[in-house]
């Protein structure tokens, strides 16, 4: 029987972090990714780190908070290294060392545990992505691990939060989850023995002392104390961006949060005695997180997943103990069940590998983005300032370096004023041809659908460029 267990573990550990590898492979082409580029390339080329945008002529010149500064040079290098490809390889392996971190936290029946695993991966994949914040989603399940090891060395977190505070603004989901612990260790000593209590109010003492030290940690970086009002800038501006709006649970992709949720109360009755208060102030907190912006929903799933599984197996046990005793299944052969596990995972190894070599070939990548537009634009050089979509800014700073957006993925730097701006522009308001005057625009790149495409029609604006993709208009006759 130990020995099928045994070979049962050699099986289905890699099969389900190969799984989780494929769930989360994704084609490049998140619309953020190619500013992270550009910057990186920029960056790498001057030998510094920019903290002036030089991109865009709408916020030439300002200062700009970088928080991505060592994600960027890292993308930038992959993907000069291996493309396409290396950048999702990137995507996919974060994916899977982030949840083999979450599944340190679990004990208990392997196959339980797994359909977790792949359940949580599921459930991140809407958000999962070639961009920075992937590093933060695995810095997150690296410290709920940590901090569910009772740790000694709490000097730790000084590093870590100068690491992060370098690589991702997502730093700010570190401290929530601190905060989370800090908050439900206080309240289980209050569930606990005197003497234990005591214990427990000791070490939230000395863990909130070193959060604050923390803090002082985030300071170790070239963008100052400027850094500690990214997250609140964000909040202010973002509110106009889709990821951070409610989840829209009309979308099947968002409803596997919903079967956490849901499994979470079908087994809280079930939950081992003394409750484990800080993982459940975090799965709360984070939850509530996700119904605000649904960019969180990767964070609600790192830090539930550990939970359901431990009210998962206490399902599995209070049943197990329920039923009679049955026969054990007759011993396999060690060496033909190693041959079988190698067989499978080496044919489940070559499947993830060729579905990422195919979804990252470059025409999958440009099926996304105006292709032939930006090819009209290298091949007639027309003057004058360019107005571009905003999903595509980041693509245009990449593929045309030497026109200047007037917005991009930057939500922060630009502003709510800015990005409202936009937003008149192509939603054809009273204000959008004073705008365009006022910016002295003479080019016009966006999708066909807005409003302001029939606007221009009869504006003295003229087509030189229109496909299923994009529509390019110039000012006056070309």
């Amino acid at each position: 029987m130990k020995t099928n267990q045994n070979s049962l573990n050699q099986l289905l550990t890699p099969l389900t972090f190969l799984l989780v590898f494929f769930l989360l492979s994704r084609t490049p082409i998140d619309a953020d990714l190619w500013w992270h580029l550009r910057v990186g390339e920029v960056m790498w080329g001057k030998g510094g780190i920019l903290l002036k945008d030089i991109f865009s002529y709408t916020q030439a010149g300002t200062p700009w908070v970088n928080a991505f500064w060592l994600s960027e040079l890292l993308l930038y290098r992959l993907q000069r290294f291996g493309g396409y490809f290396a950048l999702a390889m990137f995507v996919s392996m974060s994916g899977a060392l982030t949840f083999h971190f979450v599944s340190r936290r679990m004990n208990g029946n392997l196959i339980v545990n797994s359909f977790i695993i792949v359940l949580a991966a599921i459930t991140a994949a809407p958000i999962w992505g070639p961009r920075p914040q992937v590093l933060s989603f695995l810095l997150v399940a690296v410290l709920d691990l940590w901090l569910s090891r009772s740790p000694r060395w709490k000097w730790l977190l000084l590093p870590i939060f100068a690491l992060w505070v370098n690589l991702h603004g997502g730093w700010i989901w570190g401290f929530l989850l601190l905060i989370a612990h800090i908050t439900g260790l206080f309240v289980k000593s209050f569930a606990v023995s005197t003497q234990e209590g005591i214990g427990l109010r000791r070490e939230c003492v000395s863990l909130f002392g070193w959060t604050a030290l923390a803090t002082l940690a985030i300071g170790l970086n070239p963008n100052g104390i400027a850094i500690w009002k990214l997250p609140f800038e964000q909040v202010n501006v973002s509110l106009q961006i889709q990821e951070w709006l409610s989840p829209d649970f009309h979308r099947v992709d968002f409803h596997p949060m919903l079967w956490m949720l849901f499994l979470l109360i079908l087994t809280a009755p079930f939950a081992p005695k003394p409750l484990d208060w800080p993982q459940l102030f975090k799965v709360l907190g984070f939850a509530y997180l996700t119904f605000l912006a649904q960019r969180n929903i990767a964070l609600f799933a790192i830090v539930a997943a550990p939970l359901l599984a431990d009210w998962g197996n206490a399902v599995l046990q209070t049943i197990g103990q329920r039923q009679s005793r049955i026969a054990s299944p007759p011993k396999l052969n060690p060496r033909l069940v190693g041959i079988l596990n190698a067989a499978i995972l080496s044919i489940f190894a070559v499947v993830a590998l060729g579905n990422l070599f195919l979804i990252t070939q470059p025409e999958r990548v440009d099926a996304n983005y105006p292709v032939a537009a930006v090819k009209w634009i290298q091949t007639h050089q027309p003057a004058g300032r360019l107005f571009n979509s905003y999903n595509w800014g980041g693509y245009l700073l990449w593929t045309l370096p030497e026109y200047p957006v007037f917005i991009d993925g930057r939500a922060d730097l630009y502003g709510i004023d800015l990005i409202r701006q936009w937003q008149d522009v192509v939603n054809a308001e009273d204000s959008a041809l004073s705008i365009l005057d006022r910016w002295q625009v003479n080019v016009v790149l966006v999708e066909p659908y807005w409003d302001i495409v029939d606007v221009l029609k009869g504006q003295g604006w003229s087509i030189v460029f229109e496909d299923e993709k994009a529509v390019i208009f110039l000012r006056g006759k070309p």
